[in-house]
């Protein structure tokens, strides 16, 4: 019953994802886009939690959370390249 349910929250997720995808092309300003790639990358993160609990591996949870940890510095640089031109 779990399974078939958290199936389609994947499919709710992938179609919420795809709009992002939309949101990130036709954005008129940076911050459009950079908030779509959040959007986009916290919900590869939630995809990857439900498939992990689905195949009951659990490694996969590190795999997300080294990911998350990846695209919040990411996100941090290029708000700082854009706020200041230079990341370091």
């Amino acid at each position: 019953m779990i399974s078939s349910i958290l199936n389609w929250v994947v499919i709710g997720v992938i179609v919420i994802s795809l709009m992002a995808i939309a949101r990130a092309y036709k954005g008129p300003t940076v911050l459009d886009r950079v908030v779509a790639m959040n959007i986009i990358t916290t919900n590869v993160v939630i995809i990857i939690l439900i498939f992990s609990y689905l195949d009951n591996s659990y490694y996969y949870i590190d795999v997300a959370f080294v990911f998350v940890l990846g695209v919040f510095i990411g996100t941090l640089c290029i708000l700082k390249l854009l706020r200041e031109g230079h990341i370091i």
